[in-house]
């Protein structure tokens, strides 16, 4: 460090071209959502990295969603078609930048999912392969990105585990509940704004504030978002195509309230967390959730987040409306995730499904 400054010093084997390039491609996807205020140097910045890894010791974790999960394995065991396009592209550059820059890569939301919707012996199958991806030869990943080459030169299935990944984990049952109300609001006869209200109701009177399901349903109910995939089916004449969808909603809100938790984590601990996702939807939901504002000034930043989905007097009302229940459940004895027990859960999730295979309306979508 000389006059305030600071000299960041690179190994001179380090592949500097190559990973600011793919950390450029990186950020211009918007497949990544820190959980975190990112440095003036950028998200990806090489130097602000080697500073908080060197002189804060701050780790960086990455969360990708199943999508990126299952076509890192699938590069590792099959290699790549080139030019990489998509999310095997993006999948490609996030393995690449995360070896060269030392980044944890933490996928356990993604194989519980994919054990839920194939089986355990899939998804331990595609566990041993994502772990021979992630073995450490960043520079085969990088020349994989670049399209130097189609396969990794080393790539061999670890051992796998033996762990039960298809047991529904809690954080999804009760995401689940919230799926299937959504989605009973969406077969009814309503207005979108009255969707969106009844269900805050329903969470503070009959559930808990669930805030990640709350911003997945504002985005889901809103007149101009992009929702096409976000319920997939759920006028299908086949009703379990339907819950099959809404399960996978589930999934999709699961990942995102899994990023709040990790954020509150890193309040206590010095680690930073990035959400990963191939997911338009998921992406353009999970900043709204990141917003970094005291209590006065949270529900104005929610306005602005919610304004991309809502005209601006309704994205007013429901930013207000949904502060007003968090606060409210905050100051008085609201149920809570640990106060409801699993039965409880159950009794919803049957209820819930067995409003969804009753349901027999006209199959096209809501104008």
């Amino acid at each position: 460090m000389t006059d305030g400054m600071i000299i960041i010093r690179l190994d001179p084997e380090f592949p500097l071209e190559d990973v600011e390039a793919i950390g450029a491609r990186l950020v211009a996807s918007g497949a990544l959502v820190p959980a975190y205020v990112p440095p003036d140097a950028g998200l990806l910045s090489i130097a602000a990295f080697r500073f908080t890894q060197g002189i804060d010791q701050t780790e960086t974790r990455i969360l990708p969603d199943r999508n990126l999960v299952s076509r890192m394995a699938r590069l590792a065991r099959d290699g790549a078609d080139q030019p990489l396009e998509g999310p095997a592209a993006v999948a490609a550059d996030l393995m690449a930048f995360a070896q060269a820059m030392d980044l944890l890569i933490e996928p356990s939301i993604a194989f519980h999912e994919l054990a839920h919707r194939e089986d355990n012996a899939i998804a331990l199958g595609e566990l041993s392969w994502f772990r021979a991806a992630d073995h450490g030869q960043a520079k085969a990943w990088i020349d994989l990105a670049q399209g130097r080459i189609d396969r990794l030169p080393i790539a061999v299935p670890k051992p796998e585990d033996k762990r039960d990944l298809a047991y529904p984990l809690n954080r999804w049952r009760r995401n689940y509940v919230v799926a299937l109300k959504i989605a009973e609001l969406e077969l009814a006869a309503m207005k979108p704004l009255e969707r969106a209200l009844s269900l805050f109701q329903w969470m503070a009177d009959d559930f808990f504030m669930a805030g990640p399901a709350a911003i997945f349903a504002t985005m889901y109910f809103a007149p101009f978002a992009a929702r096409r995939r976000m319920l997939k089916q759920l006028r299908s004449a086949d009703r379990e195509r339907a819950i099959a969808g809404i399960k996978n909603a589930a999934w999709d809100i699961t990942h995102l309230s899994n990023l709040v938790a990790e954020r509150k984590r890193s309040e206590t601990e010095n680690i930073f967390f990035i959400f990963a996702t191939a997911d338009r939807g998921l992406a353009q939901i999970a900043p709204v959730l990141m917003i970094d504002a005291d209590e006065d000034d949270y529900a104005a930043e929610l306005v602005r987040g919610l304004s991309a989905w809502w005209p601006a007097a309704e994205a007013l009302h429901l930013a207000e409306t949904l502060f007003l229940h968090i606060r409210s459940a905050k100051g008085r004895a609201a149920p809570t995730r640990a106060l409801i027990p699993k039965d409880s859960i159950q009794g919803l999730i049957s209820l819930g499904e067995a409003r969804i295979r009753a349901w027999s309306g006209p199959s096209n979508p809501r104008s």
